[in-house]
């Protein structure tokens, strides 16, 4: 049971720190995608995760150095991978890997996949996007078994996103806009569903993280309780109050107490040195 539930942890505390990096926008009035965004190919983070004073596991996030061609569309490759480390290690192991193929003009998705191996649990997930159509397929299937599910179909409706592409999404939006109690939402197809996720703004603050003592923002998700979030503001983000608004920290109040998502080395990020 309890490596069940520090195995729960360490994917939930993962999705969170995906979808939590945030810059300001570059100069609009270029035509080159690599000068408009906020970020560049070849930025890789790396987080600890970490229940009270333990730490449980480990994750990186990395924007591939060249461009990938799918659907005949140049495209953003992002990969993900967490996996288990620390005193956790010997309860269970989880190595998970997710990634997206995410057209570099638009920033929305065209194919996004998971490998999930946790403990003896395994399963791979791919979906594919149709924005013209408005149509997303997800197939997904224990790699181990010969007999597959056919796919689901879902429709969708105007911008929606994945994980990986709702990242590099929110790495473009000006946060010098947003006031205090100021909500922004995101349209993100994750596991079958369409969630609105929706972020409030709680203004600047002084932090120590483990890359330096910064100012950040602090920002709350919006969660409806449930049995693993008690509290609708029980998951916050403290995102650096600077040019590269890097995530420096998911704090996540969940049924069993508190789980971090620490920042803790980077490089090659579009302004300034690399931490590492």
């Amino acid at each position: 049971m309890m490596a069940q539930r520090y195995r729960y942890m360490l994917s939930i505390a993962f999705v969170i720190a995906l979808i939590t990096g945030f810059t300001q926008p570059a100069n609009s009035d270029s035509n080159e995608p690599t000068d408009r965004f906020n970020f560049r190919k070849g930025e890789h983070l790396e987080f600890k995760l970490s229940y009270g004073w333990f730490t449980v596991g480990k994750a990186s996030l990395d924007i591939d150095g060249t461009y990938h061609q799918y659907q005949s569309e140049d495209c953003y490759k992002v990969d993900v991978k967490g996996e288990t480390a620390g005193f956790l290690g010997v309860f269970t192991h989880v190595d998970d890997r997710w990634g997206a193929y995410i057209r570099k003009d638009n920033l929305l998705p065209l194919h996004a996949y998971r490998n999930i191996e946790e403990g003896k649990y395994m399963r791979v997930e791919q979906t594919d996007f149709n924005h013209q159509k408005g149509k997303v397929e997800v197939t997904r299937f224990d790699p181990r078994k010969e007999k597959r599910k056919p796919a689901r179909i879902y429709d969708i409706q105007g911008e929606v996103y994945d994980l990986m592409s709702s990242y590099l999404h929110l790495r473009n939006l000006d946060f010098s806009q947003y006031s205090k109690g100021d909500t922004i939402t995101v349209n993100t197809f994750y596991e079958d569903e369409l969630y609105n996720f929706k972020l409030v703004m709680d203004g600047i603050h002084g932090f120590e993280s483990k890359v330096g003592d910064v100012k950040a923002y602090k920002l709350y998700f919006l969660i409806p309780p449930s049995d693993i979030f008690p509290n609708e503001q029980g998951v916050i983000a403290w995102i650096s109050a600077d040019s590269n608004q890097l995530p420096l920290r998911i704090e996540a109040e969940m049924f069993f107490g508190k789980a971090y998502c620490d920042l803790t080395s980077y490089r090659n990020v579009k302004y300034g040195p690399d931490y590492q």
